[in-house]
Order: structure tokens, then sequence, then C-alpha cells
């Protein structure tokens, strides 16, 4: 076999190995995508029940929650403050 031969079946090769890894590459990419969309989708709804739960229950919470509650409530008691002041200027 001629140098040139061997020379095309070796570049032959790596085009086929880069090839296969660049598609390993953007499966991963997928599925990370994938993974981290839901994610995004886990907090999103304990976002959604944490804020059900404290405007049902709020008055009546678990004793283990009520420090989350009290600085909730010191929140919004302080947005409720900042925007009186905004609507007096």
């Amino acid at each position: 076999m001629g140098f040139f031969e061997e020379l095309g079946e070796n570049v032959s090769e790596v085009a086929k190995d880069v090839t296969e890894k660049a598609k390993e590459l953007g499966e991963s990419a997928k599925l990370h995508t994938l993974i981290k969309s839901e994610e995004l989708k886990i907090q999103e709804q304990y976002y959604k029940l944490g804020k059900r739960y404290y405007s049902l229950y709020c008055d009546t919470a678990d004793p283990e929650l009520l420090d989350i509650i009290d600085v909730i409530s010191v929140a919004q008691d302080k947005i409720a403050s900042y925007k009186e002041k905004l609507e007096d200027k």
C-alpha cells in the first residue's frame, strides 16, 4: 500500500471518529438541555406550591414553617409601604 493510500485511510478514519464524537456531543448537549428544562418545570411547580400553601395556610401554618412565613409577611408589608410612598410622590 502506498503512502498516499495509507494517508487517505488514516484521514478517513479520523474523519469518522470526529463525526462520531460530534454526534455524541450533540446528543449529550440535547440531554443536558432536556434535563435543565425538566428541572425548571420542577422549580416552577415548587414556587406555585409554596405560593398556594402560603395563601391557603399562612394563618394556620405548621410551626416548622413559621420562620419562612414571617419573612414573606414582613417582605409583603415592606412592599406595600414602598408602593404607598411611590403613590405619594
